[in-house]
């Protein structure tokens, strides 16, 4: 009965193994050796803003691993921005989890080298004083132009709303 199972086992594990093994960017990333990217961050929904995190950390690492290096932007604007600051007082209070999560993410992708900028005029729209950014946060005087700078200078834009 243990040798069926382990039989089973290693079937299944072969042929998703197999099943990944066909996936990949290759005619994408053709010829590249760096690839530079934007990320512009507006997502309101706290759940949403974590999974975009988790895939856009996905996205740095199956980019190192197919031999590109990344050099990343992520720009915050709209209500994304209540989720990146010192405390909890812009946002619900079921929604601490999350931005603490967040504070996670963003020390993470500021270890891994990631430009982490925040919109002036969104944190002046939704009344959020700069001082109470994470540290890991550049304030920009105004997101838009900064999207239209990176992307003049090459950079790819990814949209995260």
């Amino acid at each position: 009965m243990k040798k069926i199972i382990y039989i089973s086992i290693c079937l299944i594990l072969t042929s998703t193994m197999v099943f990944a093994a066909q996936f990949n960017n290759d005619k994408a990333l053709k010829g590249l050796s760096s690839i530079k990217i934007v990320c512009d961050v507006n997502v309101g929904d706290p759940d949403l803003l974590l999974t975009r995190m988790y895939f856009l950390d996905t996205t740095y690492s199956q980019l190192l691993d197919a031999g590109v290096k990344p050099t990343i932007v992520v720009a915050f604007r709209g209500k994304a921005s209540l989720f990146i600051t010192k405390n909890d007082k812009y946002i619900k209070a079921e929604q601490r989890k999350q931005r603490l999560e967040m504070k996670g993410w963003l020390e993470h992708f500021k270890e891994l080298g990631f430009t982490i900028e925040q919109c002036y005029i969104a944190a002046k729209s939704y009344k959020i004083d700069t001082k109470d950014f994470l540290p890991q946060v550049n304030i920009v005087e105004n997101g838009y132009i900064s999207l239209i700078g990176y992307q003049s200078q090459g950079y790819a834009f990814l949209p995260m709303d």
